[in-house]
């Protein structure tokens, strides 16, 4: 499982490279179940297995509304892997960059959401990044857009949990697929709450033991981030990346309705798990 994670997100992104920023139809979709293939799918496959949808959303990254075409995912899932997804407690998503977000199963229970392969307002299938100051970003071969136009949640939490260039789907229990990121059992409960933290802000890029997203640097082995720098430093970068590095493309905790709570919370887990450092694989 070590060398895949590290050779698919190269092979990934070389074959995305030289492909549309689109899904066209010599397009695969891996899906897995705890890390354990299950399928690949093409275009046609896909479009076999559930009807095409259009969606409008309001476009967090552009501040618009913009109409995708696309599978509704619930339905994908079923399709897939049978009414089992719904036991299971998190999905796990694999993009060509090494990004690797994880969204918690009961957002696709209570919520609409669309993998969509086409944008029906222009030609190419991208868009521009308000965020991250980035034009023109692609969005292929997959990306998955949410109803946020009948949901005032999902409005106000903007662009999370909206992976795009997305190339495989895993159906995972946290704590069997990322034994390395859990803080010990008896860890503090501020670190705890700080590990439920760093899943949803931190994880999709940075890893942790060698567990999570290829897209950052890892934080905790062999020395913790904690250990080489000052929690004041730490609390600037997370606050706000720009005012320390420029063009940083990490999102600012400035966002969340209480920084201060969740930058100590995430403080509190980095320092538990540098006293739990393991090698990654």
């Amino acid at each position: 499982m070590g060398l895949a994670r590290i050779i698919w997100p190269v092979l990934a992104a070389m074959l995305f490279l030289t492909s549309p920023a689109f899904a066209s139809e010599d397009t695969v979709l891996r899906f897995s179940v705890r890390g354990k293939p299950v399928v690949e799918l093409s275009m046609a496959e896909l479009r076999q297995k559930v009807p095409t949808t259009e969606i409008t959303v309001w476009e967090p990254h552009e501040d618009k509304n913009v109409t995708y075409e696309g599978f509704d995912i619930g339905k994908l899932f079923s399709a897939v892997y049978g009414e089992q997804w719904k036991e299971i407690d998190e999905v796990l998503f694999t993009c060509v960059d090494g990004y690797q977000p994880v969204l918690p199963m009961d957002r696709f229970s209570r919520h609409l959401g669309t993998l969509a392969y086409r944008r029906l307002d222009q030609d190419v299938f991208n868009v521009q990044n308000r965020f991250e100051g980035q034009k023109d970003v692609p969005l292929g071969p997959f990306y998955l857009v949410w109803d946020n136009l009948h949901s005032d949640e999902l409005r106000a939490q903007g662009a999370n949990g909206w992976p795009y260039q997305v190339v495989g789907i895993d159906l995972v229990n946290f704590a069997d697929r990322f034994p390395r990121l859990s803080p010990p059992k008896d860890a503090s409960e501020k670190a705890k709450k700080g590990f439920l933290a760093f899943r949803e802000n931190c994880m999709a890029c940075h890893t942790i033991n060698g567990e999570g997203g290829n897209k950052a640097p890892e934080l905790n082995y062999p020395m913790s981030v904690t250990e080489y720098l000052s929690d004041a430093w730490i609390r600037k970068w997370l606050m706000d990346p720009r005012s320390v590095r420029y063009n940083a493309t990490m999102p600012a905790f400035a966002s969340h309705p209480d920084p201060d709570a969740l930058m100590d919370d995430v403080l509190a887990y980095l320092k538990t798990m540098a006293q739990h450092k393991q090698k990654p694989e």
